[in-house]
């Protein structure tokens, strides 16, 4: 009887080291999570479900160098005349609404300001409201 009891807790400790081991832990602290798991299951196993299952965050910083200027995308922003929301300053339709942020001339396709009643390039009435 008590060789299974042992036979569990050590499968139970392997199974901490592994998932420790997965989810970040250093070894060190994976090992003290099974040993301590092996030595008392009804104790550090709920403690270690509860807490030690959270994923690590990497304190190395040697390891993972980002460069941030060079990640950082910048993108001039426009709110939309129509919703308000902001959009990509190169976008000629708002993504939410679908107005059109953009006007362009049937005709020739000049690009119209909102204020123009007809179309510069070509004299056209424009539909704009």
């Amino acid at each position: 009887m008590v060789s299974i009891g042992f036979l569990i807790a050590f499968m139970i400790a392997f199974w901490v080291f592994n998932d420790a081991r997965k989810r970040g832990h250093e070894i060190g602290s994976a090992l003290l999570w099974s040993i301590g798991t092996c030595a008392l299951v009804v104790l550090v196993l709920p403690l270690y479900l509860m807490f030690g299952r959270r994923p690590q965050v990497n304190i190395n910083k040697d390891r993972d160098v980002i460069d941030i200027e060079a990640t950082v995308v910048s993108e001039s922003s426009i709110s939309c005349t129509m919703c308000g929301h902001k959009v990509n300053d190169d976008f000629n339709v708002c993504p939410y609404c679908g107005f059109t942020l953009r006007p362009k001339c049937k005709e020739c396709g000049h690009q119209l300001s909102r204020s123009d009643k007809n179309c510069p390039n070509c004299q056209l009435p424009t539909d704009l409201k």
